[in-house]
């Protein structure tokens, strides 16, 4: 098994905020490097509904991560990764990114898990070291708490 790749922040900002935040305004916080469109981003969307689309919108141009498989606002969102080892949209790749969002005396802890890394086969351990590297999730992720505070 490979272990989850795992990144945590805080916010100020309730739960039912910082989950806002997240879900309804990531193209403001997501960096633009992370993208896998030919042409810049222009956008980046949550389809908040159970197996909504989770893609980014490059000019005409609509690119698939994966889907919502459950959420409870201001408490949790999980979502079926569908990225593979070459950052190219793969239905058939299913790894899981779950945010949870949790209230704290002064705010809200934000904690990302990416799991189920082993469905990468032999690729695991290499896009495990990717995805946990500061150019990875802690930078997406860090970047979001910047903005979020």
């Amino acid at each position: 098994m490979i272990e989850p790749v795992v990144v945590d922040v805080k916010t100020k900002k309730s739960p039912i905020d910082a989950f806002e935040f997240f879900t309804k305004r990531m193209h403001d916080f997501w960096p633009m490097g992370h993208s896998i469109c030919k042409e810049p981003r222009t956008g980046l969307v949550v389809e908040l509904k159970l197996g909504g689309r989770w893609y980014e919108v490059c000019g005409e141009q609509e690119c698939d991560w994966g889907r919502v498989l459950e959420f409870t606002p201001g408490e949790r969102i999980l979502f079926a990764w569908h990225l593979n080892a070459e950052w190219e949209f793969d239905p058939e790749v299913y790894t899981e990114v779950l945010v949870t969002f949790s209230a704290t005396s002064d705010g809200t802890a934000v904690r990302l898990t990416h799991s189920k890394l082993e469905r990468y086969g032999e690729r695991a351990a290499s896009v495990r070291q990717s995805l946990g590297a500061e150019t990875g999730w802690p930078d997406i992720i860090g970047a979001f708490e910047k903005l979020v505070s």
